[in-house]
């Protein structure tokens, strides 16, 4: 544009509709219906409609905008969705990599999760839970049931109690000589005198001496039933209390490592098993101590021994402590042997609780999300609705002030004066145009030159159709001409010329070199000067195929000079032969083409000066007798010099320098332009004219 910024096709043309006409094969097959003769309505205000024109106006202007906003609202609301689209696939994408499931799970699975389980926050995981439901659900079998630990803790207390109890009770004295001096010989003596009395020995079998009937009396009663049960008491105590250490120990290496429960068994217990080492720890003492009070009072039977325990109550306290953490422990073992026993509906809850945790993990998000896409289509919807409220107003406005009846006229009229008669018309109808000739609807297709014809004088009548104005308009006219003869195509380029010389821009596109001549004449002189200054540009559409692509490529050149300063092969050639003429004795670059040069301008000239069938040498002859101040001799060496020279008949002459001499090739060139001079001086001024513009 004048003002240095791009078009750009669909992207950056907003606003500039109206102002491009292109009158191309598309835009008479849209137009022009010529199998049923029909065509579009052109529409011109009227003038009594001003007051609905100027409305019209100002509304249409309105209509960039709101396009530009519709642009722009649809960029927004598109890149919004993208965003939301993203955002759905990344978290599905999280959900996938954690639930380990056959079926893949993609943002659709994730948007019915987000509609149907109504997560809340209260779903949320922590890291532990949720990492114990991920790993459920990487296993692809249960894990191994583990078993209870077993702890007696009743019998625990009542060893514990029975020590307590036993250990310093007085069972009253025993008067025997020399025991009460060694106490510990007690259970020794009382096991050796019932041994001796159950198998009626009447002599000691440690020393053989006779033992009196006396001493056998004291002794028995000295070892009455009270002793003989307190020492069964305590004997089945430190038994009891044997067992209940030994079952401590298998319970302390019986407790499962928390690796071998499920995942999310192990943090609870791992608490729990640390309260029951922890109670293990505490009790253990406890009952040690009891059995060792009870051993020392079984080596000293009649001797009270104060044990080192807490109080009763304590000692209850810290056993139900045990036994309780024990409870806890096997609790959770059982969840976990419950578990393995329905492995797939804990696997399939474990996949739903990390769906309901992302759900509600995400809840805020995915509503900004939905918000704002709602938003941003709500808003697209509207800038839409802008449009057609703008266009309905335009559509009622231009029914008012529209009139496609003048348009037909101007079309007639155009089209008679292409022609050059009034066989064809166009009708106004009341949908549009009919196409007549002679005065009946034409229901074949016109000839081609008939279809340029109408077709090119339709798109002109239709540049000032709905108050547009020449001066405001970008026009591209694609190939005016089709098979024309010269006069149509004279007049074609004529009537592009003067009715779109004032428009505000014109594209002429063709691939007739007779229509580029045509244009060029006129457009030749304003293409010259500097860059900044010309009126117009002369292009060259070039089409290569590089060898590094091998692709058919297109590129807008400057016009090749031989093609946009001359009209013909004929004016460029001999402007080669004025640029030889004024060499003089100087050195010209083009001495050894100047035969083939001579022979071509030499049979175009002959071709219109006689026109007639023969070779060269006769019609130079003819020529001769026509006008006596032509050299016939020198003309006959012009003749041979372009025979000998443009053509070869041996292969030396086509590797070696030529023989032809400077002077030789200067004689004809001179002998060239005496003869045009002489013939036709006109012409050959004419043509010197043209070659030195």
């Amino acid at each position: 544009m004048s003002d240095g910024s791009r078009l750009n096709y669909p992207k950056s043309f907003a606003g500039h509709e109206k102002r491009f006409c292109v009158f191309n094969g598309d835009f008479i097959e849209r137009n022009l219906r010529w199998d049923t003769g029909h065509a579009t309505p052109v529409f011109y205000i009227g003038a009594d409609q001003a007051d609905a024109a100027q409305q019209l106006k100002e509304l249409e202007a309105t209509l960039p905008a709101a396009k530009q906003k519709l642009v722009g609202e649809s960029k927004v609301a598109r890149e919004r969705e993208k965003a939301f689209a993203v955002f759905k696939k990344l978290t599905a994408g999280n959900i996938r990599e954690r639930l380990r499931q056959v079926a893949r799970y993609e943002a659709t699975q994730f948007m019915s999760d987000v509609e149907k389980l109504g997560a809340t926050a209260a779903d949320v995981l922590s890291d532990d839970v949720l990492d114990a439901a991920i790993a459920t659900c990487a296993r692809s079998e249960p894990p191994a049931k583990v078993d209870p630990v077993g702890i007696p803790a009743e019998a625990i207390f009542d060893a514990i109690r029975s020590a307590s109890e036993l250990v310093p009770k007085s069972i009253g004295s025993i008067v025997v000589d020399g025991l009460a001096a060694h106490p510990t010989m007690v259970p020794w003596a009382q096991h050796g005198h019932e041994y001796h009395v159950s198998h009626n020995l009447e002599s000691c079998l440690y020393c053989g001496s006779h033992i009196p009937g006396e001493r056998i009396a004291l002794l028995t009663a000295a070892f009455d039933d009270q002793l003989s049960a307190f020492v069964t008491d305590l004997n089945t105590s430190i038994n009891a209390a044997n067992g209940c250490a030994e079952a401590l120990n298998i319970a302390k290496a019986a407790v499962p490592a928390a690796a071998s429960l499920s995942a999310e068994f192990q943090p609870p217990f791992e608490a729990a098993a640390g309260k029951l080492t922890t109670a293990l720890d505490d009790v253990t003492p406890l009952l040690l101590s009891a059995l060792k009070s009870l051993r020392a009072r079984q080596r000293t039977p009649t001797t009270a021994v104060t044990p080192n325990l807490p109080g009763i109550e304590d000692v209850k306290q810290r056993v139900q402590a045990l036994s309780d953490s024990c409870a806890a422990v096997n609790d959770i073992c059982k969840q976990h042997s419950d578990m393995v026993d329905t492995f797939v509906d804990h696997q399939t809850k474990a996949r739903e609780d990390i769906r309901r945790h992302f759900v509600a993990k995400t809840a805020s998000e995915y509503a900004k999300h939905v918000k704002e896409v709602e938003e941003g289509v709500g808003n697209e919807k509207a800038a839409e609705a802008a449009i057609s409220k703008i266009n309905e107003g335009v559509s009622e406005l231009r029914a008012k002030v529209q009139q496609h009846g003048p348009a037909a006229n101007k079309i007639n009229l155009l089209v008679k004066s292409y022609l050059g008669h009034d066989e064809l018309t166009i009708v106004a109808v009341e949908d549009g145009y009919e196409l007549h000739r002679h005065g009946s609807l034409v229901t074949g297709a016109p000839s081609e030159g008939e279809k340029t014809a109408i077709a090119l004088c339709y798109f002109l009548s239709t540049l000032e159709a709905d108050d547009r104005k020449i001066k405001d308009l970008i026009v591209v006219i694609d190939d005016p001409v089709s098979s024309l003869d010269t006069k149509a195509m004279n007049y074609a380029c004529s009537l592009v010329r003067n009715r779109l010389s004032g428009a505000a821009q014109l594209i002429v596109l063709t691939h007739n070199q007779q229509c580029m001549n045509e244009f060029k004449k006129h457009w030749k002189g304003w293409a010259r000067g500097e860059p900044d200054k010309v009126k117009a540009r002369l292009k060259f559409i070039d089409v290569t195929v590089p060898a590094s692509t091998m692709l058919r490529t297109a590129n807008i050149i400057d016009l090749p000079a031989h093609l946009r300063e001359y009209e013909s092969e004929y004016h460029y050639l001999f402007e080669k032969v004025l640029r030889f003429e004024e060499a003089a004795e100087g050195h010209f670059d083009y001495a050894f083409m100047m035969p083939n040069v001579l022979r071509r301008v030499l049979e175009i000239f002959l071709a219109f000066k006689v026109p007639r069938s023969g070779n060269i040498s006769d019609k130079l002859k003819t020529l001769c007798e026509r006008h006596k101040d032509l050299d016939l001799h020198r003309l006959n060496a012009l003749e041979r010099l372009t025979q000998v020279e443009s053509h070869s008949d041996n292969l030396d002459d086509l590797i070696s320098q030529s023989a032809m001499t400077v002077e030789e090739s200067r004689d004809a060139n001179a002998a060239l332009l005496h003869l045009m001079k002489t013939v036709d001086g006109d012409h050959h001024a004419d043509l010197e004219k043209y070659c030195k513009a």
